[in-house]
């Protein structure tokens, strides 16, 4: 960890703490965005910077460090613990300051940047597919579901719920009827007409993988295994009638869902196009 409270790198977990009269902790007052480290470089930097600089703008949270200096300080975490595969968490804080809901009460913001030991997500769940079910959790509306908060309460809750029905994932929807995200994901369909879908971002956080597997979807339109890559309004009948669903997220990259609501998606197998977007997704983060 490295927290620019100390200006510090910190290696024993018993000292990567948090004060409790930081904003963050007491009000969920900051943000945060989670990276993966592949082959000891972050994937997708860039992108997930960019979000992490829109989320911080919107609360009128000012970066303590430099962009420039972030980088130097993650590449020599990464080098200090000789990291080849990891997964990374950086959030920024308001601060410390008084227990009020004042946001001017913290003097300074901090930034907290924690690398882990990545756990690969079950095999069987990339041959079996995943079950999803319909949230009964109101998403966040907007602006609060374009920002990468701390305040992850309905995500949390949406994880509960699907965990209490032995799902997999949940999945939201707005009051319109259209799928909005899962808890810390998105999903994106293969329609009837071969069209790879995405959800309009009005109710969502812009996915960074989503928008990857998007671009490099392209590659598939000349072969003619999918016909177009397209961001839409996708309702429940859309999913029942969908060739494949798929989850996207850093944590999965890309997995099939098989079932929703206990019952079997086309076939009910794990779909060809899941299984391309995985390979060349995995492809783009090694450089292969």
């Amino acid at each position: 960890m490295y927290s620019s409270y100390w200006n510090a790198y910190i290696d024993d977990p018993r000292l990567m703490l948090i004060p409790m009269e930081d904003h963050l902790v007491h009000r969920g007052d900051g943000v945060f965005e989670a990276f993966k480290i592949i082959n000891g470089k972050i994937y997708l930097m860039k992108e997930h910077f960019d979000r992490l600089e829109r989320s911080a703008e919107a609360l009128s949270l000012n970066w303590p460090l430099p962009r420039a200096e972030v980088e130097k300080v993650l590449k020599e975490m990464i080098e200090i613990k000789k990291v080849q595969t990891a997964g990374l968490r950086i959030f920024l804080s308001r601060g410390m300051g008084t227990f009020s809901a004042n946001p001017y009460d913290s003097k300074q913001a901090h930034f907290h940047f924690l690398m882990i030991n990545s756990k690969m997500p079950s095999a069987e769940k990339y041959a079996l597919g995943a079950s999803l079910g319909r949230s009964q959790i109101e998403p966040k509306g907007a602006p609060w579901s374009e920002i990468k908060s701390c305040n992850y309460l309905p995500n949390v809750l949406m994880k509960k719920e699907a965990v209490d029905r032995g799902l997999d994932f949940t999945l939201g929807f707005d009051e319109q009827g259209f799928i909005t995200e899962c808890s810390t994901e998105n999903l994106i369909i293969l329609d009837q007409k071969n069209q790879l879908c995405r959800p309009q971002l009005r109710r969502i956080l812009k996915g960074t993988t989503m928008m990857r597997v998007f671009e490099l979807a392209q590659k598939l339109v000349p072969t003619g295994k999918i016909k177009s890559t397209i961001e839409r309004n996708i309702s429940e009948s859309d999913l029942f009638a969908a060739k494949e669903l798929m989850i996207v997220g850093t944590t999965w990259d890309v997995l099939s869902v098989t079932k929703y609501e206990g019952k079997n998606i086309f076939d009910g197998k794990v779909g060809a196009i899941s299984k391309e977007l995985l390979s060349l997704l995995q492809e783009d983060q090694t450089g292969s």
